[in-house]
């Protein structure tokens, strides 16, 4: 083999790896804006001011008020007020009770003053890796 299909071997392999690394941590939403506890959350929100209709995620760590399902989709509700509510739409509530501290992450849609829908959303435990 001589030094230029060597070198050429290399650059195929070290291509390679960084594909399939990227690949590996890829995620299934952009990066949320910001994290925030139930709490946190109405001061959070104001850095959203003027980006409606554009592509948000955002993260909401807090006990799981709410489970239902129907239709195929799964509704989770985070939060209670006075801190705002949020709607977490996603397909498999995975077991989840209600009183569980969980994280909401997804697209963020302002419903009013005190309502958020995260649509599509993933939920995981805190302290996970985000799905």
């Amino acid at each position: 083999m001589s030094a230029i299909d060597l070198r050429l071997a290399c650059l195929v392999l070290l291509a390679g790896a960084a594909l399939l690394a990227g690949t590996l941590v890829a995620r299934a939403q952009p990066e949320p804006t910001f994290r925030a506890s139930c709490s946190e959350l109405r001061t959070a929100l104001k850095s959203l001011a003027g980006k409606e209709g554009e592509l948000v995620t955002i993260e909401v760590e807090g006990p799981l008020a709410m489970v239902k399902t129907g239709a195929g989709v799964t509704y989770l509700g985070v939060c209670q007020a006075p801190d705002p509510q949020v709607l977490c739409v996603t397909y498999d509530s995975n077991g989840r009770n209600t009183g569980e501290r969980i994280v909401v992450s997804g697209s963020w849609e302002q419903v009013g003053p005190d309502h958020v829908r995260l649509d599509p959303c993933l939920h995981f435990l805190p302290g996970e890796p985000v799905p």
